[in-house]
């Protein structure tokens, strides 16, 4: 088939949005169509050094990149929170003049929005009247405003996007245009399910929004010996929403009986307040912070440790549940969001979103019981082993060829079949 990738973020180097951008155009690749992709300048080095590095793999004109420029002035003001937004829907528009000249010379089959993975960023891809995939994409997530105290910076964070959102959802005709055109709308959560569906959503379909390369994921289930000191892991962009305060806040209610050592990996906008705030919750040798690592490091480090603690109040789905999950890592998180819908009930503990006060002791008791029942520890790390290893990239990609494929159907084109699709469907 002819696919066009909408990918503004893409880049094989990087995680988040970026790599989810590059992954799906790669893997779509991969299942055997052509595939004509529309992305941003930024990632334009590392894309040019892989498709060298891949030359092989690559059939004459299987893949064509466009690297859509936006004007100096948009790029100038990209450095302020408002300024995104600005970027993006201007890329957006040029993205689609270009596409316009494109669909009057190639029969795309359908046409994939990758990325940004916001419902309420949306796409202007609709009007080039193919059937189009819109997402995975998330937005309808919240932070709860009980807790507010663990995110610094609320107004700047909280507050306005979520005045933002609603401004876009109540005024932008394309958002309401682009979700009642789509062939199917994915999303990454419940929350935005709902939204997605009041916005006039046709097919709307939970589908997880992170993948992993087939090279993370061991051969066997990693197996941990237990040791005297409990090994926690918390790992993130020191982002707000990410509320490092809040397992912080739950550790310093951890019975003093259970030993305990917390790693935190991760830097950002927040690194200057993170010794601060291990000082004001008493856990000074209790808490080390690293900073940033190597992608590369990151299976290193969750093998080494015994439980990945994170308690994020805002996330479509953290792509750090299934690298954790691959290590045969327990997670104990919270139960909202993505994490509520995908992260399997055996593969750790999710606890209650309800008060700042419960839910912090509720995480402490969890590590508590981790503690306790190394048994019972090891049985999670499996399931999330096992989850994890349906999760891979080529299976998320093979898994939407198979819905696209019914898609099609309908309107009279026969659905092409490719030896991957003999694959089990993956779990979502």
């Amino acid at each position: 088939m002819n696919v066009l990738i909408s990918a503004y973020a893409c880049n094989p180097t990087s995680g988040g949005e970026s790599g989810c951008g590059f992954h799906w155009t790669w893997e779509t690749i991969r299942q055997g169509h052509r595939v004509w992709c529309l992305t941003h300048p930024d990632g334009k080095a590392d894309i040019e050094r892989f498709m060298a590095e891949h030359q092989a793999e690559l059939a004459p004109g299987q893949l064509q990149v466009t690297y859509v420029q936006v004007p100096a002035l948009v790029d100038f003001l990209h450095r302020w929170q408002f300024g995104v937004y600005l970027h993006y829907f201007v890329w957006q528009y040029l993205a689609w003049r270009h596409a316009r000249k494109l669909n009057q010379q190639v029969a795309f089959d359908y046409v994939h929005h990758a990325t940004y993975a916001s419902l309420q960023m949306g796409s202007w891809m609709w009007r080039l009247g193919r059937p189009m995939v819109f997402g995975p994409v998330g937005g309808a997530q919240r932070a709860p405003k009980a807790f507010k105290a663990y995110l610094p910076g609320w107004f700047k964070t909280e507050t306005l996007r979520d005045a933002i959102s609603w401004l876009l959802m109540t005024f932008d005709p394309n958002v309401r245009q682009n979700v009642r055109r789509a062939a199917v709308v994915l999303v990454s959560n419940s929350e935005t399910a709902v939204l997605a569906r009041r916005l006039g959503g046709k097919r709307v379909e939970l589908f997880l929004d992170s993948g992993l390369p087939e090279s993370f994921i061991s051969p066997e289930c990693p197996v941990r010996t237990p040791g005297p000191t409990l090994q926690l892991l918390w790992l993130a962009r020191l982002f707000p929403r990410k509320a490092l305060p809040l397992v912080l806040d739950a550790l310093s209610r951890v019975d003093v009986r259970v030993p305990f050592h917390l790693t935190v990996i991760g830097d950002g906008p927040l690194g200057p307040l993170v010794p601060g705030w291990i000082a004001r919750y008493g856990l000074e040798g209790r808490v080390t912070w690293r900073g940033s690592v190597e992608w590369s490091e990151v299976q290193a480090a969750m093998l080494s440790h015994d439980i990945f603690l994170f308690g994020s109040l805002r996330d479509a789905f953290a792509a750090q549940f299934l690298e954790a999950m691959a290590t045969a890592l327990p997670v104990i998180t919270l139960d909202h969001q993505g994490a509520h819908d995908f992260i399997p009930a055996t593969a750790g503990i999710k606890v209650p979103v309800t008060t700042p006060h419960e839910t912090a002791t509720a995480l402490a008791r969890a590590v508590e019981y981790c503690y306790d029942h190394p048994v019972a520890r090891a049985a999670m790390g499996r399931a999330g082993y096992e989850f994890a290893r349906t999760q891979t990239w080529p299976r998320r990609a093979a898994r939407l060829q198979r819905r696209v494929a019914r898609l099609l159907r309908p309107a009279g084109r026969p659905a092409k079949t490719h030896s991957v699709a003999a694959q089990p469907a993956p779990i979502t």
